[in-house]
C-alpha cells in the first residue's frame, strides 16, 4: 500500500511536469536500458545531474529529469528510467508504470546497452520488447553501446547509426549529442510568419500548443517566430 501511494504520487507529479513541458514545447529525451547499463551515469555525463549511480535493481524509482542545452541552442529535457529486467512480472510492470510510462511521451529514446556484458543482445531484446509493450515502439530511438572502454575495438558490434561511448569517461558524448539533435530536428520546425489581425485568435492556440519565441505587432499583423512539431 505504501509503494502504491508513492507511485501514485510520482504519477501525479510527473503528469503536472508533463503538462508544463508540453505547454512550453520542450522536447523530452528518455534514457532506457537494462538494469546496470549505465543510464544514470550517462545522464550525469550529459547534464551534470549528480545522480547517485549504483547497480542495484530498481534503484531509480522516481526518474531524474534534467535540462540540457544542445550546441545549436535547443533546450531539451533528459530523463532516466527504472532499469528493465528479463521476465518482469506484469504486476511489477503495473507497479512501475508511473515511471515507465514516461517513455510513451518521449520525443526520442536513448537505448543504453552495456556492451561489456556477454548477454547484451538478450538484454537489448528485453528492453525493446518492454518499450513496445508500453506503447512506445514507434518513438524514434538512438542505440548507444556503452562501456566501450571495457571491450576491444575488434569485438564491438557494428550497427548503422549506433553511438559508441563510455559514459564514465565521457567518450562518444559529442556524437551522441549530434544524434539527439538530428532526431529532434526531424520532429520540430522553427517557423516565422505574419498572422493577420483577423486571425489573431490563433495566437492563444500557438502559445498553448507551440513554443513561441517572438510575437511582434507590425502593420500587416503579428510577426511570429515559433517552434512547432
Amino acid at each position: 500500500a505504501k509503494l502504491k501511494e508513492e507511485t501514485d504520487d510520482v504519477r501525479r507529479v510527473r503528469a503536472v511536469q508533463r503538462r508544463g513541458r508540453e505547454k512550453a514545447a520542450v522536447p523530452l529525451v528518455c534514457i532506457v536500458g537494462y538494469t546496470n547499463a549505465g543510464k544514470s551515469t550517462l545522464l550525469n555525463a550529459l547534464t551534470g545531474a549528480g545522480v547517485h549511480a549504483v547497480g542495484r535493481l530498481f534503484d531509480t524509482l522516481d526518474p531524474t529529469t534534467k535540462s540540457l542545452v544542445t550546441p545549436d541552442g535547443m533546450q531539451v529535457l533528459v530523463s532516466d528510467t527504472v532499469g528493465f529486467i528479463r521476465k518482469l512480472p506484469h504486476h511489477l510492470v503495473n507497479a512501475f508504470r508511473a515511471t515507465l510510462e514516461e517513455v510513451t511521451y518521449a520525443d526520442v529514446l536513448v537505448h543504453v546497452i552495456d556492451v561489456s556484458n556477454p548477454g547484451w543482445q538478450e538484454q537489448a531484446d528485453v528492453v525493446e520488447k518492454l518499450v513496445a509493450d508500453l506503447g512506445a515502439g514507434g518513438v524514434p530511438h538512438i542505440t548507444v553501446f556503452n562501456k566501450v572502454d571495457l571491450v576491444p575495438d575488434a569485438e564491438l558490434p557494428r550497427r548503422a547509426g549506433a553511438v559508441y561511448c563510455s559514459a564514465l569517461h565521457g567518450q562518444g558524448l559529442d556524437e551522441l549529442m549530434r544524434s539527439m539533435v538530428s532526431c529532434l530536428a526531424a520532429g520540430h520546425r522553427r517557423v516565422s510568419f505574419v498572422l493577420p489581425y483577423n486571425r489573431a485568435s490563433l495566437l492563444d492556440e500557438l502559445y498553448r500548443e507551440a513554443n513561441v519565441k517572438r510575437a511582434d505587432y507590425v502593420e500587416d499583423g503579428i510577426s511570429i517566430e515559433t517552434v512547432v512539431d
